[in-house]
């Protein structure tokens, strides 16, 4: 799979998301012999052009197109990485979070409220939190409760790779 889409918003801002499959190889064979027909899907969401923070009809848009996807698309499972590097335009300080946090929170959010858009999915978060030594990473699986299964494989592996 891969397919990207982008979001115009406010005047000159807009948001890209991409959904790439990981390849057979950068998953290892043992990994995708397990999974075996699972595709395991790296969403991808950044800032394309300008500097406003996306409201939440943008969001919501946001969540809407990928919640299609995993509808059609059944045995996914989407992987999204809240990462620390780029910085949140205008984030208030009260917030005292990291970049990671914030995402993580932000997406926590968006999930209830996508899943609520396709209830006959039965679509399932999964958070996993890794240590490291630039602090906490924050990963999010989506799929289907019948792919449980599966996920809790990929967990099990990040952890282990997590442990290196």
């Amino acid at each position: 799979m891969e397919i990207t889409f982008s979001i115009k918003y406010h005047e000159k801002n807009e948001l890209r998301v991409s959904l790439s499959t990981f390849s057979k190889e950068s998953l290892g064979a043992e990994l995708s012999n397990q999974l075996g027909n699972v595709e395991l899907v790296d969403v991808t969401l950044f800032r394309q052009s300008g500097d406003l923070r996306a409201n939440w009809n943008t969001l919501n848009r946001v969540v809407v197109q990928i919640g299609r996807i995993l509808h059609e698309n059944p045995d996914c499972i989407f992987y999204y990485y809240c990462d620390e590097i780029n910085p949140i335009p205008k984030m208030r300080d009260s917030h005292d979070l990291t970049p990671a946090e914030y995402r993580n929170r932000l997406f926590s959010i968006l999930f209830k409220k996508g899943a609520s858009l396709f209830p006959k999915d039965c679509l399932i978060d999964d958070l996993i939190t890794i240590e490291t030594e630039q602090g906490v990473a924050y990963i999010h699986l989506i799929y289907r409760s019948n792919l449980t299964d599966k996920a809790s494989i990929i967990k099990e592996e990040l952890n282990k790779l997590a442990q290196k």
